[in-house]
């Protein structure tokens, strides 16, 4: 069976909070990134440092400011893999994954399904509103007139040739 279904993953922001039923506290992704160098979570290469996990025999390395993309199933289980105990409490801590989900999304689905009505075609920004759009546009038009080029039509050439 092929899976249609990707995942975008990286490491946990350090702005993210995540809270916990258990304690009603929440946990920063910065304690989260504190417990994995106390865990010795961090290895080295000649790339810089990353946080190894291995899935299906194969090691999925996750270096902060890099994503991933992957399949859906392989995806869950490298959240699961990377679920650890935060905190001085190592039985009753919460235990939180120090990789997050970014983006998910379908094969084949094209960047108009994912782009909203209002974004420009050519940056790709949301304006919001359709009024925004039409200024936008006219801006961009000024910066890169090559892209609005419109072909001459020759009607009356066109009438000639058909009458021959």
């Amino acid at each position: 069976m092929i899976e249609s279904t990707q995942v975008r993953l990286r490491l946990i922001s350090p702005t993210k909070e995540v809270f916990n039923q258990e304690t009603g506290d929440s946990v920063s992704g910065k304690e989260v990134l504190a417990q994995m160098k106390k865990n010795g979570v961090w290895k080295n290469d000649h790339e810089g440092k990353y946080a190894p996990i291995q899935f299906d025999s194969l090691e999925f390395q996750f270096r902060e400011g890099k994503t991933i993309t992957v399949n859906e199933t392989t995806a869950k289980a490298l959240i699961r893999g990377s679920v650890m105990t935060i905190g001085s409490d190592k039985l009753n801590g919460p235990m939180i994954p120090f990789v997050e989900v970014v983006e998910k999304y379908e094969l084949g689905a094209t960047s108009e399904e994912k782009r909203p009505a209002t974004a420009c075609p050519i940056c790709g920004v949301d304006q919001k509103t359709f009024p925004a759009l039409t200024r936008h546009m006219g801006q961009e038009r000024k910066k890169h007139p090559e892209l609005f080029v419109e072909e001459k039509t020759d009607w009356d050439g066109e009438k000639e040739e058909a009458a021959v």
